[in-house]
């Protein structure tokens, strides 16, 4: 039963960080969103930059405890993906 809390206490976790993280990312393209119409705002600017700052704190802390936030290319296995070694559907002649 402990294991079990621990793990339920583990995914909590997990849940409410990635909550955090899309309200910041709601946040930043909101204000993105603004600055579209009122470029020279210099406190919006201000306050985006703010709010990418929390981003990246955010998801370090995420990386930290749960692993990639972002599975890139360099995360998968070997140096390249095996799919585009095969033919391409246009490669194919049709007999």
């Amino acid at each position: 039963m402990n294991s079990n809390m621990n793990g339920m206490n583990t995914m909590n976790e997990k849940s409410r960080i990635l909550r955090r993280i899309d309200g910041v990312d709601f946040a930043i393209d909101e204000m993105t969103l603004y600055l579209d119409t009122h470029p020279t705002d210099s406190r919006a600017l201000k306050t985006l930059e703010q709010y990418r700052k929390r981003r990246a704190e955010l998801i370090g802390e995420y990386e930290s405890r749960f692993g990639p936030y972002v599975l890139t290319s360099n995360d998968a296995s070997g140096s390249r993906w095996n799919w585009i070694d095969n033919p391409w559907p246009w490669d194919i002649q049709a007999n």
